[in-house]
């Protein structure tokens, strides 16, 4: 019995501290979404949680193609122009009748634009999200 106690108590001083040390010496592990190390990150990088640094909102076809709706109120002609079933001509006439007539209260109001009918209205929804007005 002794015999055994002595081993407990030598291999307890020959292992503990290597796991200590083997914590203490590590550096801490990058964020798994950084790409640290790596020179520059490249110009489509969006990011993390754990990246420090500036902010910026997503661009329009960033939203879309994460499934993130657009609000018409608010975005400018160039953002509506990547929501399906809308062109850069309807995207801007859009715009036009935004600033002429006031907000768009529902979807269905977007019919009030010349050139977007129930199926191009019906190609876009799922893209579009009103915003309640402040």
């Amino acid at each position: 019995m002794p015999r055994r106690v002595a081993l407990a108590l030598v291999l307890a001083a020959v292992l503990l501290p290597a796991r200590f040390r083997v914590q203490v010496e590590s550096p801490p592990a990058p964020p798994a979404c950084a790409p640290a190390g790596r020179g520059v990150p490249p110009r489509h990088w969006l990011g993390c949680a754990a990246d420090p640094g500036d902010r910026r909102p997503l661009a329009a076809d960033e939203r879309l193609v994460l499934g993130l709706p657009i609000d018409p109120n608010t975005a400018g002609a160039r953002e509506l122009a990547h929501v399906p079933g809308l062109s850069r001509r309807l995207a801007e006439a859009v715009v036009r009748s935004r600033e002429q007539d006031g907000p768009f209260r529902t979807a269905d109001d977007l019919r009030r634009v010349r050139g977007i009918g129930p199926r191009r209205l019906e190609q876009a929804r799922g893209a579009l999200r009103i915003e309640a007005a402040p």
